[in-house]
Formats: C-alpha cells, structure tokens, sequence
C-alpha cells in the first residue's frame, strides 16, 4: 500500500491571533524594581537586604512574563481548542470545543486600567487558565467564535 498515510492528519491549524501576552503586564515589575533600587543604594544593613531580595524578585517575574509573552499559543485543531505555553516545562492543554462549558474573564483593578487579564477556560474534565492577556474580552470572544459558542 504505497502512497497512503492513513496515521498523518493532514488538517490545519487555526490560530487565534487575538490571544496574546499583553507587554503592559510588564509595567507591575518595573514599578516594583524601580521602587527597591532606592533602598539598595540609598539603605544600610536591613534595607539592602529586603531591597536586594525585591529586585531579584521582580527580575525574575519579568523573566516569567517574558517567557509567556513568546510561548503562549492557542488555536483551534481537529474541533479542540489547544492551549500552548511554558519553555522549560512545556504545556499543551486540549480540550474538545464540545465540552467547553464556560469562558470567563478575571481582571485585576491594574489589568483593567492597563487592558490585560487572564481568560478561564472551564471543560468537562479540565480547564485552563491563560494569564496576562492583552483585551481579555476580545481574546473571550474570539474564543467562543472559533469553537462555535
């Protein structure tokens, strides 16, 4: 039987343009890092310790939020919706678009001023949580649209 491949799906993937890291999720970090420099260079003992400690912190989740910024896909394949993020501990998340129960929004008082905030994808058996997305209400409902919501 040469020349069949009945094991390779031979379909296209769409993704969702509309789901993407928002870059003002960074400006949390930088207000943090900027506001414990001070202490660092102005400080003595203590005050140098603690603001050491926040820089270090706010490095490292600027480094989790650049990591999310150029890892985080979704699309829609074979009538899943398939969620893609994470570098060092890559996750794929798929769920079918027929058990797809619910798609909510949660947005903190900074998100809201800055347009960001995580969509909730809740399925039967699992859900998953897309966090720091840029207009998280268009992101909800080019979601809904492509799964035929």
């Amino acid at each position: 039987m040469s020349g069949q491949r009945n094991d390779v799906k031979y379909t296209t993937a769409v993704v969702l343009d509309d789901v993407n890291v928002a870059p003002s999720a960074f400006l949390g970090s930088l207000l943090i890092f900027l506001v414990s420099v001070p202490f660092v260079v102005f400080g003595s003992g203590f005050f140098v310790m603690i603001g050491a400690v926040i820089i270090v912190l706010s490095v490292i989740d600027a480094a989790n939020l650049a990591t999310l910024m150029l890892t985080t896909r979704c699309l829609v394949d074979n009538g899943s919706l398939v969620v893609k993020y994470g570098m060092a501990r890559r996750q794929n998340v798929s769920i079918p678009a027929t058990s797809v129960r619910d798609i909510k929004i949660k947005q903190t008082w900074i998100g809201s001023k800055f347009n960001y905030g995580s969509v909730i994808i809740a399925g039967d058996d699992l859900g998953v949580m897309v966090q720091y997305i840029k207009n998280p209400l268009a992101a909800m409902e080019t979601i809904k649209k492509s799964i035929g919501m």
